[in-house]
């Protein structure tokens, strides 16, 4: 976007950095935010204008750093503890988890380079990172924000056929790491023009990282067709998924044979209400994190003058916190309510202690078998499996049900503590060896 000279060009190219940002999601205000009509208090390609961009004062970028440095320190600490737990864990490496990990990866990436880089570059009011950097960074926010949003599209896919397909072979550990390395495989392809449209320029001495397009007709492509891959075709498919979902477990509640004890009905019922207030929450969050941000940028793709209003940078940094927030989030979503993972990060915190005091983590005994995940009902329900104690549509159907924990909250009768019951009535009929 050229600063000072012909308003039409700083129009066009401030349109593409607002295409640039959908993708980035992280405000590639790389190319206007801090500049395209403001260079600190004063508009350089309007220079009649007087009115001060309300982001330049230092109370609203104080209380946009806090938030910012929240998100970090939060995002990080999280997602670091879902990998943390799933790799260390063997019984925790399922598909369901994998694609969970591969969501935390790309959250963590997603703090470390959009979270710091988007304030910084904007507030300073020039670009200090070199050319590298300035390639590197758009197509790399793009990225993280690709493989979020299609492994949370990947996540719903997979709880949708272990839900309405149950007897059906579950997704293989092989067919996952395939589906994750295409998730990323796609995720740079569809923001690798930013490597080659991206570059530094220099106006009246301040240097700026901004897209150059070859042509509006590319651009406006390219956005159409970042919005469409990165927000609205997930966003439907989490939606149908989901919302399939909550009718057959409710049909599956209202169907159950002798349900007399008005107890258990009552706890199936709140459990319901427990899984569809989930579900709704799955759902909600990604369409509030990410749906805003979507609009203020089409908004200043499709209607270059919105971009002149004075409050514009200031709605565009309220709806990049919140897409960042999402970071912190997930973790919650997706792990901390699922009951396997809330244990297991229970017993994390304890061993980072103990580890700090004796040296080591884990000891043998309980220690080993809570910090390392060790003989849990997983592990016996394979085992019974392959000794052929039991038949194995009843062994899937038990996996299918521990898998699946974590569209049930705590408490009540869950699908775990069925499995558990099962095992122990199994191994005492056969004598209890396993």
């Amino acid at each position: 976007m050229r600063r000072g000279g012909d308003k039409r060009e700083s129009r066009r190219n401030s349109r593409g950095s607002q295409a640039s940002a959908i993708t980035t999601a992280s405000a590639t205000s790389l190319d206007d935010l801090n500049g395209s009509y403001y260079n600190g208090n004063k508009s350089i390609s309007e220079p009649e204008t007087t009115t001060r961009d309300i982001i330049t004062y230092p109370t609203t970028q104080t209380v946009f750093y806090i938030e910012y440095i929240t998100i970090f320190i939060m995002g990080i600490f999280g997602n670091c503890l879902v990998c943390y737990v799933v790799l260390r864990n063997k019984h925790m490496q399922t598909v369901t988890n994998y694609f969970i990990t591969n969501l935390a990866v790309a959250d963590i990436l997603l703090c470390a380079v959009a979270v710091p880089f988007t304030p910084l570059y904007t507030f300073m009011g020039e670009w200090l990172f070199g050319q590298v950097l300035c390639q590197l960074l758009p197509m790399t926010q793009g990225t993280s924000v690709y493989v979020s949003s299609l492994t949370l599209m990947s996540i719903a896919i997979d709880r949708y056929f272990v839900i309405i397909y149950p007897f059906r072979p579950r997704i293989k550990l092989q067919t996952c790491y395939i589906i994750i390395f295409f998730i990323w495989l796609f995720s740079i392809g569809a923001t690798l023009p930013y490597a080659f449209y991206m570059s530094i320029m220099s106006y009246g001495g301040t240097y700026y990282c901004e897209e150059k397009w070859p042509s509006e007709t590319v651009r406006h492509i390219f956005s159409l067709f970042t919005s469409i891959m990165q927000f609205v075709v997930p966003f439907f498919i989490i939606l149908f998924c989901y919302v399939v979902i909550s009718v057959r477990m409710n049909q599956r509640v209202r169907s159950k044979p002798g349900a007399k004890n008005i107890k258990k009905e009552e706890a199936d019922r709140e459990r319901k209400r427990r899984t569809h207030r989930m579900l709704i929450s799955m759902v909600s969050i990604f369409a509030l994190c990410w749906l805003p941000m979507n609009v203020i940028h089409l908004i200043g793709d499709y209607y270059a003058p919105s971009t002149n209003w004075q409050y514009y940078n200031l709605g565009f940094f309220i709806t990049h916190v919140v897409a960042m927030s999402s970071t912190c989030y997930n973790p919650f979503l997706y792990a901390w309510l699922n009951d396997n993972f809330r244990k297991e990060f229970q017993l994390v915190l304890p061993c980072f202690q103990q580890s700090a005091s004796s040296g080591h983590l884990g000891h043998h005994g309980r220690s080993e078998r809570t910090c390392n995940g060790a003989d849990n009902s997983t592990d016996r329900l394979l085992r019974l499996g392959r000794n052929k104690k039991v038949p194995k549509p009843v062994i899937n159907s038990l996996l299918i049900a521990e898998d699946t924990h974590d569209l049930n909250s705590p408490g009540d009768v869950t699908p775990n503590t069925q499995t558990t019951t099962f095992i122990e009535l199994t191994e005492a009929t056969n004598g209890g060896s396993t």
